[in-house]
């Protein structure tokens, strides 16, 4: 964080004033062509973000203090958020959806302004030029052609040409921008290249996941980050490991998808993940949690046939979509962020805690509903059949152990101590029985009315099932994100 900015000069205020009125002049242009010339508000709406991003891109050229970019960007923020709840301009904001993106816009520019101003403000301009020009080329795309090939990640659709040419022209501005920054100067144009190039893959597959517009914060902030890591020195870290993270990340998920491991939205999500932990942490960081995703993968196809007598249960099958990919490594892909950022901190043990509680929670389900022993409900201790939400067996409890074991010994090259291995082991434990504690009694359950079986799924046997018990917002995602949780918080204490 940087410290408070200085007050501006008075040439700045005057400036303000014509920055303000370029502001106000896109919101009208866009307002007057929906309204005359008839353009979808999805296309206004994004020519509106091409102009202030524009505008916004020379800010750090305009003002020396940040003062008065962030009194704009707050100020947005607000009245941003009033036109959303009022419906007032919509050719800023209007699409068929509830979206709070134009809220999003200017609150990345905050946040961007509060991080990056005083020490590097060229990662401000072009993360939001990135936001401004590849977003808006996505959407603009996708709304132009007649009959796009649609996908869904998540809930809002895309199109695989958007992408693409979210890509290229993310990678085209970034490189330019870079070169009206003159950073040509410190490193070469192939450098450069390389930037833009991975910095554009990056966004565009958090574009690809995010809904509702979200990706007005995820794709700028992705993107800062990664301009971060390869334009600020630092000698933790080499920025060519994150180059290769990249392509390695993007091999994984590829081989992962093609032998059916991972749902697509799954493989965008382990391509963000496994460059963040790759790129950032070397094989230290990515062999365990490799070792986790690859084995428990393994473990779920080979025990899939067993499984189908209670895969009415399971809200989701062995093919990992995005939400579990971040439920059981989200908090792992959060701790390498930390540590990079507060290199003095060792959350390594932290890191190794969350994977071997997502290990053993995964392993005691898979290896518990494959020998189908006598299952106990952790409160209360009530016999229940194999596969239920908080069911605990001998067999399972086994399982899940062995499995946390493997992660702590998985790490072994780089923390060789009998403590490390039964503090991480110990850790995957207690996450695991946190999980079970919270799959019994708040989890989400439901009651199929044409096969009378519960299930966590709200869609059962072609029938909307009925709420039964638990929280309705709990999902297995949730709690195995708690378990995770637990996982690192356990082993970070006792370290």
């Amino acid at each position: 964080m940087n410290e408070l900015p200085a007050m501006p000069s008075m040439l700045e205020w005057t400036y303000m004033l014509y920055v303000t009125a370029g502001l106000v002049s896109c919101v009208a242009a866009g307002e007057l062509i929906r309204k005359h010339y008839h353009w979808s508000a999805e296309i206004t709406r994004k020519s509106v973000h091409i102009g202030v991003g524009i505008l916004v891109f020379f800010a750090p050229m305009i003002f020396k203090s940040a003062f008065i970019p962030l009194i704009l960007s707050s100020t947005a923020v607000i009245l941003m958020f009033i036109a959303v709840r009022t419906g007032l301009m919509a050719g800023m904001h209007g699409t068929s959806r509830l979206s709070y993106g134009t809220v999003f816009y200017p609150f990345s520019f905050f946040l961007l302004i509060l991080v990056f101003w005083n020490s590097h403000p060229e990662i401000v301009s072009l993360s939001m030029l990135s936001l401004a020009t590849g977003d808006a080329a996505a959407a603009i795309t996708g709304e132009s052609l007649k009959s796009p090939k649609e996908f869904r990640l998540t809930s809002d659709k895309k199109s695989v040409q958007g992408s693409i040419s979210m890509f290229i022209v993310t990678a085209v501005s970034l490189f330019v921008g870079m070169m009206i920054f003159r950073l040509q100067d410190k490193y070469s144009l192939q450098n450069l290249a390389v930037i833009a190039l991975v910095s554009a893959s990056i966004a565009t597959a958090w574009e690809a996941l995010s809904s509702k517009g979200l990706d007005n914060i995820s794709v700028p902030i992705s993107v800062s980050f990664v301009l971060a890591v390869y334009l600020i020195p630092s000698n933790m870290f080499e920025p060519g490991q994150f180059t290769t993270g990249l392509f390695l990340s993007l091999l994984i998920a590829a081989i992962s998808y093609k032998i059916k491991f991972l749902t697509t939205s799954g493989a965008v999500a382990v391509f963000l993940l496994a460059s963040t932990i790759y790129g950032l942490g070397g094989w230290k960081w990515t062999i365990p949690i490799l070792t986790f995703f690859i084995l428990s993968s393994a473990l779920s196809i080979i025990g899939k046939r067993r499984k189908q007598q209670v895969e009415h249960l399971f809200d989701k099958t062995s093919n990992r979509d995005w939400g579990q990919v971040a439920a059981n490594g989200g908090i792992a892909g959060m701790l390498i962020i930390l540590q990079y950022i507060f290199p003095r901190t060792n959350l390594y043990p932290a890191f190794l805690g969350s994977i071997a509680a997502a290990t053993a929670d995964t392993w005691g389900t898979e290896i518990g509903v494959w020998f189908r022993g006598r299952t106990i409900l952790l409160p209360g201790f009530k016999k229940v059949d194999p596969g239920t939400n908080g069911g605990i067996s001998l067999a399972g409890f086994i399982g899940g152990t062995v499995g946390a074991f493997v992660i702590s010994a998985s790490a072994y090259t780089w923390d060789a101590s009998v403590r490390a291995i039964l503090i991480v082991t110990t850790s995957g434990i207690a996450g695991s029985l946190i999980d079970s504690y919270l799959g019994a009694t708040v989890q989400s359950i439901y009651l199929c009315p044409e096969c009378n079986k519960r299930t966590e799924r709200r869609y059962h046997c072609n029938s909307n099932t009925s709420f039964v018990k638990g929280i309705r917002w709990i999902t297995n995602d949730l709690v195995n994100l708690a378990c995770v949780l637990t996982g690192a918080l356990v082993s970070f204490v006792l370290y």
